[in-house]
Parts: C-alpha cells; structure tokens; sequence
C-alpha cells in the first residue's frame, strides 16, 4: 500500500512510479541484460526520499532525492513528461550499477 504525503500532494507509489517510468525509457534506448524488470523500493524519512533497484536477488546502492526533487519529478510524471536530465541520469547509472550487481552473481 502507498503512503500519501498530504503536505506535499504525492503518494509514494507516484515517487516509484517516475522512476519506473525512467527505467522503461532506459530499456527502450539501451535494453537491460538482466530478466525481468526492475523492483524500485521508495523508503522515505524527514528530508529525503532513499530508492534501491533490485532484480534476481540483486540490488543497486540506494540514492536519495530530496523532497523538492521528487515533488517536480512526480509533477513530471503526471504531466506525462519525462524525467528531467538530472535525474533520469542518476536512474540510469543506479541501473547500470544494477546490471553489474546481476552479472557478478
């Protein structure tokens, strides 16, 4: 189940949600080598939001956006846009870094 963030007008789902839709953006342009897709686990405390990428018992390094970060992404993914530059970036290196972590097991 998602938590909504009432004081930011976002759920969590929708944070997991812009990332997904980077990462399928990311397979469309480069493929992944690994099976499956992606799990991306949204963890939050008071100043920043932490995701982790996992597949097939792999897991990237988790990084961390802000909260201002993620409010103009889930705007982003609202409107149907893609991920700004920054931070599709971030995305994709923690996805590279998540192929790695596959190919070594």
């Amino acid at each position: 189940m998602g938590t909504y963030f009432t004081s930011s007008g976002f759920s969590s789902c929708e944070v997991g949600g812009f990332v997904a839709s980077a990462l399928l953006h990311d397979l469309r342009v480069n493929n992944f080598t690994f099976t499956n897709f992606p799990e991306v686990d949204v963890a939050w405390d008071d100043k920043n939001f932490h995701i982790t990428l996992k597949v097939q018992g792999a897991s990237s390094s988790t990084f961390s956006l802000d909260y201002e970060t993620v409010k103009s992404e889930v705007k982003r993914f609202r409107d149907k846009k893609d991920a700004s530059a920054q931070v599709f970036d971030v995305i994709q290196k923690h996805a590279a870094e998540l192929e790695a972590a596959v190919a070594r097991t």
